[in-house]
């Protein structure tokens, strides 16, 4: 079981539609995934809560940060993990380093703009301190300055994806649905975060 951390340093970013958008694009591409929400928010939670019961399987469970004590065992049947964090995650060093020091990737999303980046800055030397495979993503871009030179800065940060996820409605309109944008015909970031999927697969040496 391949498993894949979401994370990123400041709160309001598209961490938690990153993991539920790549989910759904894994197991659309017949990957069988499971989720773990160690958000005490558990917004992850109440999407899966919401799928409908002919949508594509996604397992799912729930154990808040500060109450994970030990790598996450494999699960049977199961190809792909995909784990969401709280913004807050310095507050839980020890937890924290389980979920790093387990995964086979790191997956951190950047929104652009200097608060962001800024953030990252100050991010980045944890991360890069535990040592695991890393790949920066940028997402929620605009055509717009900011955009530009998030682009520009973010390859002094690590490997970034070369994916991008514009700022577009239908990705926040499908978490009330408990869908993910690859489950919906003609949504413009649906083949994006295929894409991701597929580019993440290559980088872990699995088949997509």
């Amino acid at each position: 079981m391949r498993k894949v951390l979401v994370t990123q340093g400041k709160g309001g970013g598209p961490k938690t539609a990153t993991v539920r958008n790549l989910a759904v694009a894994a197991a659309v591409a017949g990957q069988r995934v499971a989720t773990l929400d160690t958000d005490p928010q558990g917004s992850l939670t109440y999407w899966h809560s919401r799928r409908p019961q002919e949508a594509t399987p996604i397992e799912a469970d729930q154990v808040p940060l500060p109450r994970i004590v030990g790598t996450p065992v494999p699960i049977a049947g199961i190809d792909l993990l995909i784990i969401d964090t709280p913004t807050a995650v310095e507050f839980f060093p020890e937890a924290t380093a389980i979920l790093f020091d387990c995964a086979d990737m790191v997956l951190v999303p950047v929104r652009p703009g200097p608060e962001d980046l800024v953030s990252m800055e100050g991010t980045m030397p944890y991360i890069r301190s535990r040592r695991r495979p890393t790949r920066l993503l940028l997402s929620q871009t605009t055509r717009s300055r900011d955009t530009a030179e998030a682009r520009e800065r973010i390859r002094d940060f690590g490997a970034v994806v070369p994916v991008e996820i514009p700022h577009l409605q239908e990705v926040p309109r499908t978490f009330t649905l408990g869908l993910g944008t690859a489950e919906i015909s003609g949504t413009r970031t649906g083949p994006l975060f295929a894409d991701l999927w597929t580019y993440i697969a290559a980088e872990l040496g699995t088949t997509p």
